[in-house]
C-alpha cells in the first residue's frame, strides 16, 4: 500500500505539466500561426509580382436625351433601352469574345505568361480554356451602377502600361459593339418602312400603267370627265329652257302672240328643246353605251391609281418618320474618365495580406484545437 505523495513532488509535477502544456502551445503557435505568417510575409514582401490597376468609367448615351440612369435596367422591365445596352456592354466585356480579342490582337497571353511573373501569379502555359477564362475574369472586372448608369472598368496587369493598354483595347472594342448594335437597330427600324415604300411604288407604277393602257385603247382620255361634261351640259340646257319658258309665259300674259318679242322668245324655247332632245338622244344612243362601257372599265383603274398615290405618299411619310426616330434613338459609348495609369502597384496590399493570413491562422488553429479536444473527449468516454 502506497503512502500519500509529498506536496513538493505534487508541485513539481504540476509545474512540469504546465511547462509541457506551454511548450505544446508555443509549438502549435509557431507551426499553426508563426510559420504561415512568416511564409506570407516572405511571399507578399519579396516573392509576389506587384500588379498595377487601370480604372475607367463610361456609360451608354442616347442621342435623344439622358443616358442609362433614366433608362431601363433590365431587358423589358422598364421603358427605354439604355440600361439594357449598358448590361449588354457589361456582358460583352466579360465575355469569351473579348478575351479572344485580347489574346489575338493585344498580347494577353504573352504578358500574363511572362517568366518575370512569380509562379503563383503567372498564368500557366498549359492552362485549359476554363482556367484561362477564370483568370481573365479575375484580372478584368466591370461594375454597373444602376443609380447613375455608369459602368466602371477595372483592369489589372503586372505593369502600368499594359493595364492601361488593355483597358483602352476593351473600351475600343466595346464602342465598336455599341455602334454595331445601334446601326443594326436603325436598319431594322427602317427596313419595314422601306419595304412598304417599295410595295407602294410597285402598286402605283402598276396602276399608272393600267390607266395608260386603258387611255390608249379609247378616244377619251378620261371618260368619267367626258360623261360629267355631257350631264353638266344637259343640266345647263334644262336650266336655260326652264328660264326661257318662264320668260315666254310672262310675255304671253301681257303681249299678243304676234308680238316680235313673243315670237322670238318662242323660237328660243324651241331651239333649247331641240338641243335638249339631241343631248337626250346622245346619252341614250350608241355613243352613250360606248361611254358607259369606257367608264365601267376606266373608273376602277382611276380609283386604284388614286388609292395607290395615297398609299405611296403615306409610305414616304412613314419612311421619313422611321429615319428620324431611328436617328433620335441612336446610342453611343460615352467615356466619362479614360483609362488611368497607376504610378504605384495596387495589388497586393502587403500589410493587409499578412494580417489576413495571421487572423486566418489563429482562427484555423483555434478550430483545429477544438476539434482535436472533442475527438479525444469522445474517445475517452
Amino acid at each position: 500500500m502506497t503512502g500519500p505523495v509529498p506536496s513538493d513532488r505534487r508541485a513539481a509535477t504540476a509545474r512540469d505539466l504546465r511547462t509541457l502544456r506551454a511548450r505544446r502551445l508555443v509549438r502549435r503557435l509557431l507551426l499553426g500561426v508563426g510559420l504561415p505568417t512568416l511564409l506570407a510575409a516572405v511571399y507578399y514582401g519579396a516573392v509576389i509580382t506587384p500588379q498595377y490597376e487601370s480604372v475607367s468609367s463610361f456609360t451608354v448615351q442616347a442621342a435623344d436625351g439622358p443616358a442609362a440612369p433614366q433608362l431601363e435596367l433590365l431587358f423589358a422591365s422598364v421603358p427605354g433601352n439604355g440600361g439594357r445596352d449598358a448590361r449588354l456592354v457589361q456582358e460583352h466585356v466579360q465575355s469569351r469574345d473579348m478575351l479572344r480579342h485580347l489574346v489575338e490582337e493585344h498580347g494577353f497571353l504573352e504578358h500574363f505568361r511572362s517568366g518575370e511573373i512569380d509562379v503563383f501569379s503567372r498564368l500557366p502555359a498549359d492552362a485549359a480554356s476554363e482556367t484561362l477564362y477564370d483568370y481573365y475574369r479575375d484580372k478584368v472586372t466591370v461594375d454597373f451602377d444602376s443609380a447613375s448608369g455608369i459602368l466602371t472598368l477595372t483592369v489589372r496587369a503586372f505593369d502600368a502600361e499594359t493595364a492601361e493598354r488593355l483597358s483602352r483595347a476593351i473600351l475600343t472594342k466595346s464602342e465598336a459593339m455599341v455602334n454595331q448594335l445601334a446601326e443594326r437597330a436603325r436598319s431594322d427600324q427602317t427596313a419595314l418602312a422601306r419595304r412598304e415604300l417599295e410595295r407602294a411604288e410597285q402598286r402605283l407604277a402598276a396602276a399608272r400603267q393600267a390607266v395608260a393602257e386603258a387611255q390608249g385603247d379609247q378616244t377619251e382620255l378620261d371618260p368619267t370627265r367626258s360623261a360629267a361634261a355631257l350631264y353638266e351640259l344637259r343640266a345647263r340646257i334644262e336650266g336655260e329652257l326652264a328660264s326661257a319658258r318662264a320668260e315666254l309665259s310672262a310675255l304671253s300674259a301681257t303681249m299678243p302672240r304676234t308680238d316680235p318679242q313673243v315670237v322670238a322668245q318662242r323660237r328660243r324655247v324651241a331651239v333649247l328643246e331641240r338641243q335638249l332632245e339631241q343631248q337626250a338622244e346622245r346619252l341614250a344612243g350608241e355613243d352613250a353605251a360606248s361611254l358607259r362601257a369606257a367608264i365601267a372599265r376606266f373608273e376602277p383603274l382611276a380609283a386604284e391609281k388614286e388609292f395607290a398615290e395615297r398609299a405611296y405618299a403615306s409610305a414616304v411619310t412613314s419612311l421619313e418618320m422611321a429615319r428620324v426616330e431611328a436617328a433620335r434613338q441612336h446610342r453611343y459609348l460615352a467615356t466619362i474618365s479614360g483609362p488611368s495609369r497607376s504610378d504605384e502597384p495596387s495589388h497586393p496590399n502587403v500589410l493587409w495580406s499578412i494580417l489576413t493570413v495571421l487572423v486566418l491562422s489563429f482562427a484555423g488553429l483555434g478550430i483545429g484545437t477544438l476539434l482535436v479536444a472533442s475527438v479525444r473527449e469522445h474517445a475517452n468516454v
